[in-house]
């Protein structure tokens, strides 16, 4: 579990260098910067909630079944093991971040307010079922 939160980490430090790099050749706004990093913070959060989800399941399934969470990424699947976790939120916020580069920065500021509310909404309601950060 450590060495999967290691390479989001990683992940999500090299993603928030190619931001700072490129913010000087392709002029994002240090509000921009700010709105990306803190969407990239927000998708760890949530795949840390993914994290908790499997790891409450593989001790206590048995047990007690959680029938009330469960991953509704398709690209994750059903059953997401930790590095296809980590795999989805690395290409997906290389990604993100390579759409919201061709944007002019009018344009980038909405779209960047719109994925923050949306990931803030999905962390909430992923806490909202118990799942720790």
């Amino acid at each position: 579990m450590r060495i999967a939160f290691i390479y989001l980490f990683y992940g999500w430090c090299f993603l928030l260098s190619i931001c700072q790099a490129q913010q000087k050749e392709e002029k994002w706004s240090a509000e921009s910067v700010t709105l990306f990093t803190t969407l990239q913070s927000l998708s760890m959060l949530d795949a840390r909630q993914t994290f908790h989800m499997e790891e409450y399941r593989s001790y206590y399934d048995d047990l007690e079944p959680i029938t009330y969470a469960h991953e509704a990424n398709p690209l994750i699947g059903k059953n997401p093991t930790k590095d296809r976790v980590v795999m989805v939120k690395v290409l997906s916020g290389a990604l993100t971040y390579y759409g919201l580069n061709k944007m002019k920065e009018k344009n980038r500021k909405k779209a960047l307010i719109g994925f923050n509310v949306f990931y803030f909404i999905v962390v909430l309601h992923n806490a909202s079922l118990g799942l720790r950060i």
